[in-house]
């Protein structure tokens, strides 16, 4: 019998996402969020990232909705992200 498993939006109070400030302008936190291929290249656009690195990649879409912070190793869900 297959697994059962519960996901969570983040919507609710016991399932929100720890807020992350991602402040662009400092350059040490620029190069330590990355998309999930590793480029610091990407843009917000339309609740998610765009990555312009990416998008020069064939076969390989630039679109993503989390980010991978390199210092801890996890990713991170676009709706956590507080980007200043």
């Amino acid at each position: 019998m297959p697994t059962l498993g519960a996901f969570a939006d983040g919507s609710g109070e016991g399932d929100a996402y720890h807020r992350v400030v991602v402040d662009r302008g400092d350059p040490l936190v620029r190069w330590r969020f990355v998309c999930p291929n590793g480029h610091v290249d990407w843009d917000p656009t339309n609740n998610h990232i765009w990555c312009a690195a990416c998008a020069q990649l064939h076969g390989v879409e630039p679109e993503y909705w989390e980010l991978f912070d390199k210092k801890t190793g996890e990713t991170v869900p676009w709706a956590a992200v507080d980007l200043r």
